[in-house]
């Protein structure tokens, strides 16, 4: 007898084994460090990642989902050599494993640099840093605003500066956190309480420190603040090596808060010396001009003509005398000539001569008279022929002279036009005869076609 064993196998359908491989692979590897370069980047509504991970020789995929990448202090973007920490998984729906990204880093580049130089580097595209964009610092500011901790030891560097430079200056003071997660909000708050206070210029000032330290005044949120500001805006952040967002889109950077005092306001003595200077110029100015003045007016004094102004009016006197003496020559050669003209014409006026003129005129004028009066009865004889040519043509064309000879009209009156065929005219249809003396009223009972010859009449 034959021995047959039954072999009892687990078969899966795709969704189980899909979740069992999910299962397994979550549970080998729960937290890996993968490097690699970014590729294929996509970011789904600006709120989860999604990109390749792949070195020489081949890729994996990546999902970074919102609550994770929303942490990250710089951006993930195409080509970026990063580190990638998370777990690997199983995207069911496709059967394709990737790995869940919990954080990443740049490598060779600290992610605080990495990101200050992408922030940087979008702002000067947009035109925060373009110089027209910046606003010029009062000379004389009536209210000063200072956004700093007031437990720093800012506060007091600029108040020692400022009452050295002018002691009866306005400082209004707005205390933040200029350090941690709330203080680049907090200054943004200041910013806008100092403005609606009416201050004319503002200080954002911190001491040195670290990059990490100085990371408020690094954000985009604070440089769309200070571009929009409308008073000028002082960034006094750090030392002078050190160079933040707010520097480079702010009107004036100062290298330390003690400069941003300096720069804030004039220093009373230097500027009263320079206008006690000024004074002193304008007073050796106006000293030396005074003299150079008198120096000419005592020049002029001396001159012949202020001694004897009637001198000025001899040379316009003799000029008026020669152009008298010349006026009356030309009056009395105008009348010489005029005189000769008379003369002349006085000898012409012969009295015969002047008859005999005004008869062979008379004689002249009578034969043109006659000549034109022969023209008019010629032409006018013309055109009386010519209309009566035209009139006997129109009378000739006249139908009322045609209905005079015995003829007669046929009307169409529904079409409202002659009949000139036979063709135009059906059995019983109602026509209207002109003659003469009237209209008649027909109806047409028969139609009989019969060509007339020109020249022939027609016979009935």
């Amino acid at each position: 007898m034959e021995d047959c064993t039954v072999i009892k196998t687990k078969i899966y359908t795709v969704s189980e084994l899909n979740q069992e491989i999910k299962k397994n692979l979550e549970a080998g590897y729960p937290d890996i460090w993968v490097e690699g370069e970014v590729s294929n980047f996509y970011f789904h509504d600006r709120k989860h990642m999604y990109f390749d991970l792949k070195d020489e020789n081949s890729k994996i995929k990546v999902v970074m989902f919102h609550h994770s990448n929303r942490n990250l202090i710089f951006d993930i973007e195409e080509g970026l050599h990063i580190l990638i920490n998370g777990y690997i998984s199983l995207y069911e729906k496709r059967g394709e494993y990737q790995i869940i990204a919990l954080d990443a880093r740049p490598v060779g580049k600290g992610a605080l640099i990495l990101a200050f130089e992408q922030l940087k580097d979008k702002l000067e595209k947009k035109g925060y840093f373009d110089i027209t964009h910046k606003k010029s610092i009062p000379l004389l500011p009536g209210r000063i605003g200072l956004v700093t901790s007031i437990g720093g030891a800012v506060i007091k560097d600029i108040i020692q500066v400022l009452k050295q430079r002018f002691e009866n200056f306005h400082l209004i003071v707005r205390d933040v956190n200029v350090q941690g997660i709330t203080s680049s909000d907090e200054v943004c708050e200041a910013i806008d309480d100092l403005c609606g206070y009416g201050v004319d210029v503002i200080i954002i000032a911190r001491g040195g420190g670290s990059l990490e330290d100085l990371w408020a005044f690094n954000t985009e949120k604070i440089a769309r603040k200070i571009f929009r500001c409308p008073v000028p805006v002082i960034s006094a952040i750090g030392h002078q090596t050190d160079y933040t967002i707010s520097d480079f889109v702010a009107d004036k950077r100062a290298a330390t808060p003690s400069v941003a005092g300096e720069l804030v306001i004039l220093n009373k003595k230097e500027a009263v010396g320079n206008l006690k200077g000024m004074v002193k110029r304008a007073e050796s100015l106006m000293k030396s001009k005074i003299r150079a003045y008198k120096k000419e007016i005592f020049f002029l004094i001396k001159r012949r003509i202020f001694i004897k102004p009637e001198t000025l009016l001899d040379r316009f006197n003799q000029n008026v005398g020669d152009l008298n003496v010349r006026l009356k020559n030309d009056i009395k050669e105008y009348v010489r000539a005029g005189v000769e003209k008379l003369v002349n014409l006085y000898r012409m006026m012969d009295k015969k001569n002047i008859i005999k003129k005004i008869h062979f005129y008379r004689m002249a004028i009578g034969n043109v008279n006659t000549r034109l009066f022969s023209i008019m009865q010629y032409y006018i004889n013309l055109k009386k022929n010519e209309i009566k040519y035209i009139l006997e043509k129109v009378a000739d064309k006249n139908p009322v002279n045609v209905l005079e000879r015995g003829f007669a009209l046929l009307y169409d009156a529904e079409r409202k036009k002659n009949i000139k065929s036979i063709k135009e005219a059906g059995i019983n249809q109602v026509v209207k005869i002109l003659l003469k003396d009237g209209i008649l009223s027909a109806k047409i009972f028969d139609k009989i076609y019969k060509k007339i010859e020109p020249g022939l009449k027609n016979e009935n």
